[in-house]
């Protein structure tokens, strides 16, 4: 019994850090469902959703933004610490967006967004240093035969963490209203705080920190992800962004080679298992925003489905996802990382390859709905414990923080860029089906036909999405053979 429970108090000690990673994917994305809630007390008409839609984008922006520097702090002032900071942060970001409508009418004005989309980038400063700090603090915690089944927690924890948020706010707005939201936030970040003063405060290493390579850094990543947010809508702002994004790579890449203490180590990018573990993830963040996007889109749309039904839709791939994380880092073990990885990209380009004969005549049905979401979502679960476990194998402890996070950053990339272009590619694909389409008419044959058509366009753009899925998880095995093929033994 003794022996048993101290094989598992690692993973006891480990489950703050697996909370808070939780509580700020949730966060990233709760917002969706409550954002026409939040447009009413703002006063934000219909047609002006695009200044609404900055909330989602900007949480995005300061999510990514500070990953590459929080890795860092937390090298020099150890995990607990920075971890701690960064909850508390969350904290007070999420009790100001709370209060954002009150803070917005101080002096009598009307209502702006500017109040809560700043509170909102607090927020994000918080939640987006959970993630990084949470891989590196796995270093020190868990047994370093177990290291990729803590992978596994925290992947499986940021992907439920993604899927429920819409669900929970779309229940706190119809029970309670938007801001309780963010107030329940504050109680459970305070139960994670309580826990996590359980675990060792961690090493602390002599690393300088270059702020002024942080803040160029963090601007790239700022302007190309707001660029890229802005393709399609409005493509002039997205070139002026995009722009700016590669002045300010370019100014990195020669702060990185000027300076002793880059915020990304040198030695790094010169690992070629690290390298190929980024670029797999880049391709691995593309290929499951496709799927977290087209899903529940496909289901309203489409299938004239509930946004809580497409909800529960996503919900299936995610519950397999999860669990495929955490058999992944046993297979990690026992197999080393490229078996795993290799064997998840295929599953999800199967996945993908099985979506994309989903259509409306007839219609699919359970359970060849949930067989495709959970052959997907498992191929991507498999991938989460060996990519980590190859990008961090032979780090040194003192760049641990700083190789998390840039592991972190390389999938949100894939993210951005995969939903970017996933837009871009979208809008252009439908205006084109629908280019001879017949014109909407008040006679009901008329509408009838129009709406076939319609559908008909649909149906073709979202299964042109899954089989651009399927095509990029191909892709994404190239890299993957090229990772580390480090295998632990279990005790």
């Amino acid at each position: 019994m003794k022996k048993t429970f101290e094989s598992i108090k690692p993973f006891l000690l480990f489950l703050p850090f697996c909370a808070g990673v939780f509580l700020g994917a949730d966060d990233q994305t709760k917002v969706v469902t409550i954002l026409p809630e939040i447009m009413i007390d703002f006063e934000i008409p219909i047609h002006e959703l695009g200044k609404a839609s900055w909330l989602v984008t900007a949480y995005l922006i300061g999510y990514t933004a500070i990953m590459p520097f929080i890795g860092r702090v937390s090298d020099k002032y150890g995990y607990r610490t920075t971890f701690l900071v960064a909850l508390i942060i969350f904290m007070i970001g999420s009790a100001a967006t709370a209060i954002s409508p009150e803070l917005s009418r101080i002096g009598g004005g009307s209502p702006s967004m500017g109040w809560i989309i700043g509170t909102r980038v607090l927020q994000s400063l918080g939640g987006g240093a959970l993630i990084p700090i949470s891989i590196a603090a796995a270093g020190y915690i868990i047994p370093r035969n177990k290291h990729a089944i803590a992978y596994g927690l925290i992947g499986a924890s940021a992907e439920a963490g993604g899927v429920i948020g819409p669900l929970f706010g779309g229940a706190v707005t119809e029970f309670l209203n938007w801001r309780w939201a963010f107030w329940l936030n504050i109680p459970l970040t305070l139960i994670t705080i309580i826990f996590l003063f359980k675990c060792h405060k961690g090493n602390k290493y002599p690393v300088k920190l270059d702020f002024l390579g942080a803040i160029i850094f963090a601007s790239f990543l700022a302007f190309l992800t707001a660029g890229l947010s802005q393709i399609g809508e409005n493509n002039n702002m997205a070139i002026m962004l995009i722009i700016i994004s590669i002045i300010s790579l370019i100014l990195t890449i020669v702060r990185h080679r000027t300076t002793e203490y880059s915020i990304i180590p040198r030695n790094l990018l010169s690992k070629p298992g690290f390298s190929a573990s980024n670029i797999t993830h880049l391709f691995i963040g593309a290929a499951l925003i496709i799927a977290m996007v087209t899903v529940p889109v496909m289901a309203q749309t489409l299938f004239s489905e509930s946004p809580l039904e497409g909800g529960l839709k996503l919900l299936r791939l995610t519950i397999a996802l999860s669990i495929g994380a955490f058999l992944g880092g046993i297979l990690t073990q026992r197999f080393g990382t490229r078996i795993p990885i290799i064997i998840g990209l295929i599953m999800t380009t199967i996945g993908f390859f099985l979506m994309s004969t989903w259509g409306i005549d007839p219609i699919i049905k359970d359970p060849w709905v949930s067989i495709h979401l959970s052959i997907t979502g498992f191929g991507f679960g498999l991938c989460i414990a060996p990519i980590m476990e190859a990008a961090l194998d032979k780090i040194r402890s003192s760049e641990r923080g700083s190789a998390s996070s840039i592991l972190t950053v390389s999938r949100m990339m894939g993210q951005t860029f995969g939903l970017a272009i996933l837009t871009a590619w979208g809008t252009s694909r439908f205006a084109k089906l629908t280019k001879d389409m017949p014109e909407f008419s008040l006679d009901p044959f008329g509408q009838q036909e129009f709406t076939e058509a319609a559908l008909a366009a649909g149906e073709k753009v979202f299964q042109g999405f899954f089989l651009a899925g399927a095509i990029v998880s191909i892709i994404g095995i190239i890299p993957a053979i090229m990772m580390s093929k480090s295998k632990r033994k279990m005790n």
